[in-house]
């Protein structure tokens, strides 16, 4: 076992995977060929396949493979193939896809390292390189499962049911396991399937002596802001009003804001952290800022995006409420200074819209144009984001714009949207009708970890990361009609079967090889959890759900 898991780490590492590009095709054919060549399904070549992404740029693939045990109770082992690039590795970077050679190693030992990364390389107990442990290895350890559980397939011997569907584009955009619940329902429908578990093998971190399991994952929401202020000359400031000031209140109002943390037991989330904001001007004048935008990303463990949208809605009215005022109280006191100055105040009505009561108010000029506009700017729109030249967040951004011209707002507004990517939060103990599996899955891991290898184990109910485990169930369900339509890229590009995950509803628990430092040039995985620890416990986490 432990030489077949590091036989297919070498083989995964070596493919060159990095997340949007078409050098994810080749894992996904490579586990294609894994499948196929298996004796099980040269009998069962139904049960296998690679199932095509629905007009995705790069032409990415989904492989897997079903293996029908004597009970329809199911486990489905998953994990994504897509990797980070490799930049960061500088003189080492012709070797950070190399496992075993020992080349990389040596050329680490000459890069500056901590005292942890250096006594690490130095013990010879950790295997280096780009996607051993974010996560090659722990797709490696459930493809060595896979093929001694095909074996029992083959012979009859089967207890339960499995199902392996490793995944593109989870370092992105998931669109590899968004696409990939469409596989799991067909499979379901087919043979009346019951998903027990999902075990998804990303790196897991070490703390101390423990080494820590996920019982869910945290969703992610990302707000998208645009703020239109009141076009003037910055010579006669006090005629215009600008949207960097709003929106400067609104990003202090809301990055790092405690109102949008969570507590479950004695875990938080994250509060929203801005990964952009800027004015919207295409080029230099002497002109106050007409809009401005920006976009953040808020964790949750159980809060709607409605719910969101209702905090926003009330921090940008205030926002915009204290930039009037404000303005309008240094203009009073200008006004003493300057004879020149003859207004009375200075005033305008707040006004916050959705993205979709600004479609509302666009639809009421002329709806037929409009939905041919929408239509004809959303194709311009994504078309960039499938070349490469925007990403999703700014295409929200852009798409918003368009809508803002269309229906010619001329007064200051606030428009408030949704950028993909969104992960719903998931919590294992709280499928319906499984209520409690991650728990009972956690007793189980932590008891054999401990007694049988020496490696304790903690849990945390929900993993910081972000993940695909968001797509396996939904455990706080919301409006999903009020969350597409206020999403502007909602559409063929980008979207989910909120339906057919609630059908699948299987619970997730995020349990791998220890590693450490994934996404840097010093990414690594604890051999001795790799080839003996997580491979066994795995296989008794596998056999024990069977039971439930």
């Amino acid at each position: 076992m432990e030489e077949r898991i590091l036989e297919i780490l070498k083989t995964l590492v070596a493919m060159k995977s990095v997340s949007c590009s078409e050098a994810e095709k080749e894992p996904a054919q490579w586990f294609a060929d894994f499948f196929k060549e298996m004796p099980y399904f040269k009998a069962h070549p139904e049960d296998t396949g690679l199932y095509e992404i629905p007009g995705d740029p790069y032409g990415r693939k989904i492989p897997y493979g079903f293996l029908k045990g004597k009970k329809t109770d199911t486990i489905l082992m998953s994990g994504h193939f897509d990797v980070v690039s490799t930049e960061e590795y500088g003189k080492a970077e012709p070797w950070a896809y190399e496992v075993g050679t020992g080349k990389l190693e040596e050329m680490l030992a000459q890069m500056p390292l901590g005292e942890q990364e250096r006594a690490d390389l130095e013990s010879g107990e950790w295997i280096w390189g780009r996607g051993v442990a974010d996560m090659k290895g722990g797709l490696a350890i459930h493809a060595a499962l896979f093929e001694q559980y095909a074996k029992q397939a083959q012979e009859g011997t089967l207890e339960g049911s499995i199902m392996f569907m490793p995944v593109p584009d989870e370092e992105s955009y998931s669109a590899g396991m968004r696409n990939g619940i469409n596989i799991l329902k067909k499979f379901k429908e087919k043979y009346g399937l019951n998903y027990k578990l999902l075990i998804d093998p990303e790196p897991t971190a070490d703390k101390g002596e423990l080494q820590i399991m996920s019982l869910g994952t945290v969703g992610k929401v990302m707000p998208a802001i645009i703020v239109q202020g009141k076009k003037g000359h910055m010579g006669h400031c006090y005629e215009g009003f600008s949207a960097l000031g709003i929106l400067a209140d609104i990003y202090l109002r809301t990055n790092g804001s405690l109102e949008f943390s969570e507590v479950y037991g004695d875990e938080a989330s994250v509060p929203p952290t801005w990964g952009n904001m800027r004015d919207m001007k295409k080029v230099y004048d002497v002109s106050i800022p007409h809009r401005a935008y920006g976009y953040f990303t808020a964790l949750n463990f159980g809060m709607t995006p409605e719910e969101i949208l209702g905090k926003l809605k009330r921090i940008c009215t205030e926002a915009f409420e204290n930039q009037v005022e404000k303005l309008n109280n240094e203009y009073q006191k200008y006004k003493t200074m300057n004879k020149a100055e003859v207004m009375d105040r200075i005033h305008y009505e707040p006004c916050v819209m959705s993205f979709n009561e600004l479609c509302d108010a666009a639809k009421k000029k002329d709806a037929e144009a409009f939905d041919r506009f929408y239509r004809e700017a959303y194709d311009r729109i994504i078309a960039k984001v499938n070349t490469g030249e925007s990403n999703f967040p700014s295409a929200t951004i852009d798409m918003m714009e368009a809508v803002l011209d269309f229906a010619d707002i001329q007064y200051p507004v606030t428009i408030i949207g949704f950028a993909p990517p969104y992960y719903p939060p998931t919590h294992s103990d709280q499928v319906k009708g499984k209520e409690g599996y991650g728990t009972k899955a956690y007793e189980l891991v932590s008891n054999l970890s401990e007694k049988e290898y020496g490696q304790k184990v903690g849990f945390e109910n929900f993993f910081m990361g972000i993940s695909d485990l968001s797509y396996g169930c939904i455990t706080s369900p919301f409006d999903y009609v009020k969350y597409s339509a206020n999403t502007p890229l909602w559409g063929d590009d980008y979207n989910m079967d909120f339906a057919a995950i609630e059908e699948v509803a299987i619970p997730g628990v995020i349990y791998g090889p220890i590693g450490r430092n994934y996404h840097q040039y010093i990414e690594r995985v604890n051999k001795d959890s790799l080839l003996r620890v997580v491979p066994n416990v795995t296989k008794a986490l596998i056999e024990y759900m069977w039971t439930l």
